[in-house]
This record gives C-alpha cells, structure tokens and sequence, in this order.
C-alpha cells in the first residue's frame, strides 16, 4: 500500500484488492432480504463489478459460487431447483 500512496496510485490499489467475504456474503444478503429471491444471474450482476479488476471471469465465477457456498453452509440462503435454474 505505501508504494500505491507513493505512486499516487490510490484509487488502483483499492480497485485491485479484495474485500474480504464477509462484505461481499453480506452484500448478497441484504439484496436477499429487499428481493426474497435471487437467481445465480443476479448474484452474479450484484458482485461481479464489485470484485478485483485483475479477476478474470474464470476467478470471479469461482469466487461467486464460494460464497454462495458458504452461505448454504451457514444456513442463511436456501437453495432451490435444479443446477441450471436455482434460485
């Protein structure tokens, strides 16, 4: 960080480093409570530009599905249907 102050650069260092994952499970969250439900497409539309810039899409879907995962895990989303059309 004190090489992006040095750089001028602040505003690109904190594009490129990621919040941790409670910001982005509660972010899910909170869309959940205003929404009720949300397909994998409007998860992804909610923190996909919220993540790093040097994400690739391959990272950024792997990233996506973990949380999802440990909010299953910690019994604050349920999931339903099928793999393809869950919500």
């Amino acid at each position: 960080m004190h090489v992006a102050q040095k750089a001028g650069d602040k505003a690109g260092y904190t594009k490129n480093k990621a919040f941790d994952n409670q910001y982005y499970r509660d972010l899910i969250l909170k869309a959940l409570s205003q929404h009720t439900t949300m397909s994998r497409k409007d998860i992804d539309e909610l923190v996909w530009n919220k993540l790093p810039e040097w994400m690739t899409d391959e990272p950024r879907k792997r990233k996506v599905n973990n949380l999802i995962t440990e909010l299953k895990n910690l019994y604050k989303i349920v999931k339903k249907g099928s793999f393809k059309y869950s919500i």
